[in-house]
This record gives structure tokens, sequence and C-alpha cells, in this order.
């Protein structure tokens, strides 16, 4: 299976960004800094940095910045674009690595099937009830914290109207009848972002992580996307993924910066 031109996935890379509704972001030419609402575990991040100044003057000002939201700390991604020595002033003004991952692609349509898992049912998330399954696995896995009802009816609503759109949704994985995982999947201009993917502890090892990203990658690619794009912890979900065909681009790490 041939690679895509790195170029182009950097750039789509670059272009996902999280903005989830009720947002701050401060977005300059040289950085973007966001302020997530409270039920985000990690309220405070830097999404990107991009110049040609000196990484550690840069650092400077984006600390200026960050430090005036109260926050006790930052969150910093170091993108396949950010200039060079940023990690190294990060380091040196006492950040903490928190995670790498690969930057993940493959063209679509893909041929990716679904194993065979005896019992597995995928629904996309477009009712109430498969909104707090989903929630539930998602605190499970990665923290945050319980949506009321009103917010699940919510979020049940907005994306019953984006998988009908063509351009995503979230898909639960059911073994049994028993919500066991969990991701998602946002079409942007013919880029198929997979995101959030997650199995419950006792789940996995069983092949339904890779029954979501067949699911997700095949409405993706019904909805005429080109490119299947997301990142994978080295250590979990990036082995698995590039067995599956993905390629990948480059290594990206987060970071932890205290604001003292």
């Amino acid at each position: 299976m041939g690679g895509l031109d790195l170029a182009m996935v950097a750039a789509a890379n670059d272009a996902w960004v999280l903005e989830p509704e009720g947002s701050e972001v401060v977005e300059t030419a040289e950085y973007r800094l966001v302020r997530f609402p409270e039920r985000f575990p990690d309220q405070l991040q830097v999404q990107w940095v991009r110049s040609a100044r000196p990484a550690d003057t840069v650092l400077w000002d984006v600390v200026a910045r960050a430090v005036e939201f109260g926050m006790p700390e930052v969150g910093f991604y170091v993108r396949l674009s950010a200039p060079a020595g940023l990690e190294e002033a990060l380091l040196g003004r006492g950040a903490e690595l928190v995670d790498t991952g690969d930057v993940l692609a493959m063209a679509l349509p893909a041929d990716v099937k679904a194993p065979d898992v005896p019992g597995l049912e995928v629904r996309w998330l477009t009712a109430p009830d498969v909104a707090r399954d989903a929630n539930t696995i998602g605190v499970s896995v990665f923290d945050g914290s319980t949506a009321s009802d009103d917010e699940l009816a919510r979020r049940a609503a907005a994306y019953r109207g984006t998988v009908a759109a063509g351009t995503g949704g979230v898909v639960v994985g059911y073994l049994d009848g028993t919500p066991v995982a969990v991701a998602g999947v946002e079409i942007v201009d013919g880029v198929a972002q997979l995101w959030g993917g997650g199995v419950l502890e006792a789940y996995r090892g069983r092949g339904v992580y890779r029954a979501l990203v067949a699911a997700r990658m095949t409405y993706a690619a019904e909805q005429g996307a080109t490119m299947a794009l997301t990142q994978g912890r080295v250590a979990t979900s990036s082995p698995i993924l590039q067995r599956l065909g993905f390629i990948s681009y480059g290594r990206e790490r987060s970071y932890r910066l205290p604001l003292g």
C-alpha cells in the first residue's frame, strides 16, 4: 500500500485542533492557546507553536499569556511543524513529558476489514442511551466528568445530524449488549480524523478496537474522504494501527508545564 505525501499529511495534522463549545481561544501567528470548559481534565493547552524566532523566546511569550488564565499548569503539544529546540526549551523550564504518539495516515478507500468478534455490535451515537454509554466509557478510559441528561440528549441530537450529513460522529461497541468501547470520527476537507478510541480494560485484546477503526473508515470512505488521519500512542494503539496499514509520518510529544 503506497504512502501519502508527507507535506499533505503534516498540513492536515496541523489543521486538526480541538475547540469544544465554550472554549476560549488565543491564536496568533506563532501559537494557539485554548482554555477548555471545566468538564475537560486538561483545561489549558497550547495546541501548536510555529515560529522562525528562537524557541525559548517564543516559549517565554506563550507562558506569559498562559499565566493570565490563573491555571496551575499548561499542556503543550509539540507538533511536526514545531520550531527546532522547542522540546529542549520546555524541559529547561521544568516541563514533564506526558505522552508520545505517532502521526498516522492511510489513503482512502482502503481494504481494512473488521475482525470477527462474536457478540459485537457497533452503534452510532444517535440516541440518549447510547450517549450515556459513550460518556460512561469515556470517563473510565479518559477521565473527565459525567454528563447530565440534558447534555446527553443534546449530544445525541447533534451527532444524529452530523452522522446523517456525512461529517462524522461517535460509535459505541457493545459485546453481548454490554457497552465496552467508544471512538469518534470527523470528516473535514476530505480528511477523516479518527479520535478518542478507547476500550474498557477488561475487554481489550479481543479485536474491538480494530473493529471500531474499520467501522469509521468504511463510513469515511462512503462519504468521499480520501485520507484517514489519527495519532496513536507508541506503547498502545500505534502498533495496532500500523498492522492495519497505517503509516507513521513522524512523532509528536505532549508535555505538562507548571505555571508557578
